[in-house]
């Protein structure tokens, strides 16, 4: 056992020092998906602790853009129609499916929402499946991959009724180039329809610990910023974005990436096929007004078995209050929505716009131990996000004015801190704390829990989880509340439910071929 762990211990680092002078490379986007790995021919763990979280070869791997195969070269058709045509094709599947299942129990059951879970269950709420999703992913030509992911949501709560939506999906051009002995830089140009979907670690909003969570755990009912809300099958966006790592010094141990994308609505002014534009996580309900910009900054240092991460992004965002309706503008009136014909003296295509402007700070540390199959990684996030409603103090219509505020600012924080230990790639334990702050907002956030519409909100929470193989997987979590929106003991609740009735037990499975 012991000459089997050191030989593929060094077949792993002699194929990641092949990956370093750019002759190939190795990639895998959230999940440690089968499609991967049928088109390497490696095990996940090469890319991954456990998914989503990445390895050093698995960044590598996805910064190349998924194209990496480790099979007999794809087979060359030519058909003559006029011309020879070259055609590409896989000899293996492309395709994976992917299902997660849950239980939930609430400490105090749905009735702690105040009404917002008409169709649940008292308590207990299971989903199977609570999501499908089926994947297209891996090498579409040389230098072009593809992350394709449509996803089936049975409904629950504050997810509407369900249906068909994609969710975090990119289309990748990636090229690496040699640029001496100890330096390697990898440029791609990407089309993506979530805010740092192509991020390489676990740190930002499209891939943080917890990970995946039951649609009727507590954490759905707290405001987040805008950004952590943004992901593809909640609010539909459409991104256009350049990257770039550069992996240089010696045994190319440093990284420093860069990545700048532009967003837009996904869905145009149409209504979204899953149910439009929606206050999730209480955030704002309007479609964006222009283009979003999206930029992100990160290091990493390699040395032995350790590696560490720090780094920064900023999106800065207008949205309007409400949805466009064509051919008419809404404005808001004491607080009351007004629909008037375009071409009014007040268009304001939509109502007052509001803006909220994101800026993260992060940093991740990872332990590798490649020979016993354990590891062990740490992280932690802060984004601030400083809010300006549109209309408030301005000269409009008589009372006119955000319907997300009554007052002119604000600001939003959320605060991430989680660390994760595997043992022999089967057992794992992971944990954490996390707490939003901000102003009071009862226009942003509802008067549900307090009066004064609080987003006040911090608890920890553990999961132990059990892998019996690699594409399946088992986790029991148990989040604790200190406060809930404010709330912390039952006397600050309008419903007389204290932060603990918050608590929530989820029974998880995910299972993927």
């Amino acid at each position: 056992m012991k000459i089997k762990s050191e030989w593929k211990n060094k077949v792993r680092w002699a194929t990641c020092a092949t990956l370093m002078v750019g002759v190939t490379g190795f990639s895998v986007d959230a999940l440690a998906l089968p499609t991967f790995a049928r088109q390497t021919g490696w095990s996940c763990a090469t890319c991954h602790t456990s998914y989503p979280q990445l390895t050093p070869m698995g960044r590598m791997f996805k910064l190349l853009g998924f194209t990496t195969t480790n099979l007999q070269q794809q087979q060359k058709v030519e058909a003559k129609f006029g011309k020879s045509v070259g055609l590409l094709i896989s000899r293996v599947s492309q395709f994976s499916i992917f299902l997660q299942a849950s239980a939930t129990n609430v400490g105090g059951g749905q009735a702690v929402f105040g009404g917002t879970n008409l169709g649940a269950s008292p308590n207990n709420n299971v989903q199977f499946p609570q999501q499908v999703s089926l994947f297209y992913a891996g090498e579409i030509t040389p230098h072009i991959g593809s992350f394709l992911h449509l996803t089936y949501s049975g409904g629950g709560s504050n997810t509407g009724g369900g249906g068909f939506s994609f969710d975090d999906s990119s289309i990748v051009w990636a090229h690496p180039w040699k640029m001496g002995a100890n330096d390697l830089l990898v440029t791609g140009v990407d089309v993506n329809n979530t805010p740092t979907a192509m991020d390489l670690w676990s740190t930002v909003p499209d891939w943080q610990a917890p990970f995946f969570s039951s649609d009727y755990s507590s954490w759905g009912h707290v405001p987040l910023p805008f950004i952590e809300g943004s992901a593809g099958a909640g609010y539909p966006l459409a991104g256009l974005g350049v990257y770039g790592a550069d992996i240089f010094g010696p045994n190319k141990a440093n990284w420093l990436y860069a990545d700048a994308d532009v967003y837009t609505n996904g869905q145009g002014i149409q209504t979204n096929p899953v149910g439009g534009f929606a206050a999730f996580n209480s955030g704002p309900a309007g479609r964006l007004s222009g283009a979003a910009p999206y930029v992100r900054l990160a290091y990493q240092h390699d040395w032995g078995k350790w590696n560490w991460e720090i780094g920064a992004y900023g999106m800065w965002s207008s949205v309007y209050d409400a949805s466009i309706q064509p051919g008419y503008t809404i404005v808001y009136v004491n607080g009351n929505p007004q629909t008037i014909p375009t071409g009014n003296a007040y268009n304001y295509s939509g109502g007052p716009i509001d803006t909220f402007d994101d800026y993260d700070l992060d940093t991740q540390l990872q332990w590798l131990d490649i020979n016993d199959n354990n590891n062990v990684t740490v992280r932690a996030a802060w984004v601030h996000e400083q809010q300006r409603f549109g209309g408030v103090g301005e000269t409009l219509p008589a009372g006119a004015q955000s319907a997300n505020s009554t007052s002119q600012a604000g600001s939003l924080n959320f605060f991430n801190l989680n660390a994760t230990y595997w043992y022999h790639d089967r057992y794992g334990i992971q944990g954490g704390y996390r707490a939003v702050w901000g102003s009071n907002n009862p226009g942003l956030y509802g008067t549900t829990y307090t009066y004064s519409g609080s987003p006040d909100t911090s608890n920890e929470w553990v999961e132990l989880s059990y892998l019996p193989w690699w594409n399946t997987r088992f986790s029991l979590r148990y989040n604790i509340y200190n406060k809930f929106n404010g709330v912390a003991s039952a006397a600050s609740n309008n419903l007389n439910y204290g932060a603990s009735a918050y608590n929530t037990l989820e029974l998880l499975a995910w299972i993927s071929y």
